[in-house]
């Protein structure tokens, strides 16, 4: 069943006989419904497939969260920062070949924008389990600032699970600690 939102000539959402509509970031869409195919998968699809299933891995425990969209920003509206996050991943991250495809952890972009990363950042572990960030300030250089924000994020891939945080702590204060107990062992 569909509903008309703004009647006759507005969008709708739902289906109606063949066809189905819905709203994306306010706009409509309508489309016709997919029909079943029993033509075999082509090794560049079943590839395709993979890699999104491997993206989906990492960026599933932040859905709904609301951290893409604050870390890549959308000048456009076109897109979410879920979208644009896992597009990045694929571009950037995603090696190998089918069927062993794989993330490449040093090349994982959490954040995108105009603001200059961190210089010399480091991690490490520390004995209750936390992890605690270190950088060289790097304020002035660009548009970076004193007061910009840390992000952290910590992802363990045989949970699946990550924890993370846009953190009070600033690009002056060079140091941040993510408690990732939940990981501990």
């Amino acid at each position: 069943m569909a509903k008309l939102k703004n009647g006759i000539l507005g969008g709708f959402s739902g289906t109606i006989g063949n066809i189905s509509g819905f709203q994306r970031m306010d706009t409509f869409f309508i489309r016709s419904k997919r029909t079943p195919t029993n033509r075999p998968m082509t090794p560049k699809r079943l590839a395709q497939q993979q890699k999104i299933k491997v993206c989906n891995a990492f960026t599933k425990p932040f859905s709904g969260s609301g951290f893409f969209d604050a870390t890549f920003p959308l000048p456009s509206g076109t897109a979410t920062g879920y979208n644009k996050a896992t597009s990045a991943l694929l571009k950037k991250a995603v090696t190998g070949t089918y069927p062993d495809t794989i993330i490449a952890w040093p090349m994982v972009l959490i954040s995108e924008g105009g603001m200059p990363a961190a210089l010399d950042a480091e991690a490490s572990i520390e004995a209750d389990s936390s992890i605690t960030f270190l950088w060289v300030n790097n304020a002035g250089i660009g548009t970076a600032k004193d007061t910009d924000k840390v992000v952290m994020v910590a992802y363990c891939p045989s949970l699946q699970q990550t924890i993370f945080t846009i953190s009070d702590s600033r690009r002056a204060d060079a140091q941040a600690i993510l408690n990732t107990q939940p990981f501990a062992g």
